[in-house]
């Protein structure tokens, strides 16, 4: 299965064809490779990365690099925009066929006006601008197209001043 990837740069817009490797893995691997190379960053801030496994099964049949991909770029958002000494909670359970994995973090959240925009190339919002000096504003939009790529679902829970959630879905491996 192929899905398509648009970058825009300042010149024009580039399309990539990026095919999806199906293959059954364990997510619980993933989230805890991340947590480990992000360490050090959420270390400077004092937060505390915490996994609560709910789910009896946690091996999915998806591409395994591209939902690295996801997990990676969630859990570096929440350590961006999370308050320093705070937690962020990174929590998997099944609902039928279906792996969730929720990433919540306690940071500046994302007000109401902008929260559809989120998922736009290259939106940074106003409250992030300062917060995010490295981010260039396509990580989210990216890792929709990958969930959308995988004909699964990704959402959104905010509270400015409070904190955000991201959830999305994954297949479960029929194995």
């Amino acid at each position: 299965k192929f899905f398509k990837i648009v970058i825009f740069t300042q010149e024009k817009a580039v399309s990539i064809i990026a095919e999806l490797i199906l293959e059954d893995f364990d997510v619980l691997e993933l989230i805890h490779s991340s947590i480990e190379t992000l360490e050090g960053m959420s270390s400077k801030k004092n937060i505390k990365l915490t996994i609560v496994n709910e789910a009896k099964k946690t091996t999915v049949n998806a591409d395994k690099g591209k939902i690295e991909q996801v997990i990676y770029n969630l859990i570096d958002n929440a350590i961006k925009f999370s308050f320093n000494d705070s937690e962020i909670i990174i929590r998997l359970y099944n609902n039928r066929s279906k792996l969730f994995c929720v990433v919540k973090d306690n940071g500046i959240g994302i007000s109401h006006d902008n929260i559809n925009k989120i998922w736009q190339r290259f939106y940074k919002t106003d409250s992030s601008r300062g917060m995010d000096k490295t981010g260039s504003g396509i990580g989210l939009s990216i890792v929709k197209e990958i969930i959308s790529a995988h004909n699964e679902t990704i959402d959104v829970i905010s509270t400015e001043g409070v904190g955000t959630e991201f959830i999305f879905s994954l297949s479960l491996a029929k194995k």
